[in-house]
């Protein structure tokens, strides 16, 4: 066992016990990791923290404004919108945080140069969501995540913008 997963196991002996929502979390097939790895003890750490819930809509103060019905007739009923808003009222928000904050991974690697713009870049980063395992560029990510466009990861400052910090004129 190397030094810093020795030092995590310590860290995590010294820990108070799961409170009971965590340790029936931490039962979750999605949660299951080999005992003593960096995985498993950092989720043992993720599930002691508080995890936020994301803003959603309020449909109490709605309906207590009286505006609950006009909101429905905009978004629709079973819509993907709505059902994006409801996503952090399900059980499930804090099992996808907690299984995607445990095993995300980044890997740095030398700049790649592209031979063609179409080419896939190595994998930066890897990650588990609902028990499937995810490996990609950072190059992909921000384009998953809505942050960039596609055009804009082929171009020399996407590469740098991330390790330069803020330049002052």
């Amino acid at each position: 066992m190397d030094a810093e997963m020795l030092q995590q196991e310590q860290v995590a002996q010294q820990m108070p016990p799961l409170d009971p929502e965590s340790l029936a979390l931490s039962q979750h097939a999605w949660l299951q990791f080999e005992e003593h790895s960096a995985t498993f003890m950092r989720c043992r750490r993720i599930l002691r923290m508080s995890v936020t819930t994301p803003r959603c809509i309020d449909w109490g103060l709605l309906a207590d404004a009286e505006e609950a019905v006009r909101a429905r007739a905009i978004l629709g009923e079973d819509t993907p919108w709505t059902r994006l808003f409801d996503l952090a009222d399900l059980p499930t928000y804090r099992l996808i945080t907690v299984e995607f904050l445990s095993t995300f991974r980044y890997r740095a690697h030398q700049v790649a140069v592209r031979e063609a713009d179409d080419e896939e870049l190595p994998p930066d980063i890897e990650f588990s969501l609902c028990g499937q395992h995810f490996e990609m560029s950072i190059e992909r990510f921000a384009v998953y995540l809505g942050i960039y466009y596609e055009p804009e990861t082929v171009r020399d400052d996407f590469a740098q913008a991330p390790t330069q910090g803020r330049r002052e004129l």
